[in-house]
């Protein structure tokens, strides 16, 4: 659960960094400190984009526009989900102190399972709606790359552990 938190957090700092690399201010020169930021913010940034599309992401050649946009509709279904994972863990939580009391309540355990899997399946739709969003703010030339890595994937998991003559 943990490394969703850090998801969390990731995604947030990557947006506060497209947010300030999107606005244009006059101002002062940044200090020291404020450049430093700046930088790891965009770094957290990058990292966010290359983890969303690796292996491809050098192929797929994202405008600023796209990432901007990308990370924007990460960090929303990011701050959707909080909530969701939040209620994971709690489920989790009973289902295991359930697990535990005598006389076993199976019951109570169908009944707090039958719960998680609602909100799993919350998250799974959650997480194709994301995946529809990124696609549609790429070109055609860009999806026909996602397309073709897909199919590339699909197929070497078809042929996983086949045995070829």
């Amino acid at each position: 659960m943990k490394t969703r938190h850090l998801f969390l957090a990731l995604a947030i700092v990557a947006a506060g960094a497209t947010v300030g690399r999107a606005q244009v201010k006059a101002q002062a020169p940044p200090n020291d400190e404020q450049q430093t930021t700046r930088q790891n913010d965009e770094r957290d940034y990058a990292a966010l984009i290359r983890e969303v599309f690796a292996p491809i992401t050098d192929e797929l050649n994202l405008t600023n526009e796209q990432e901007i946009r990308i990370v924007g509709i990460i960090t929303a279904a990011v701050l959707e989900s909080g909530p969701l994972m939040d209620r994971l863990d709690d489920l989790d939580d009973e289902i295991a102190g359930a697990s535990l009391r005598e006389p076993f309540d199976e019951a109570n355990i169908r009944l707090l399972s039958d719960q998680e899997s609602a909100v799993m399946r919350q998250m799974i739709v959650m997480k194709a709606r994301t995946k529809a969003k990124m696609f549609k703010v790429l070109t055609p030339e860009q999806r026909a790359i996602v397309a073709d890595q897909f199919r590339s994937r699909v197929h070497s998991e078809q042929t996983l552990g086949s045995i070829s003559n």
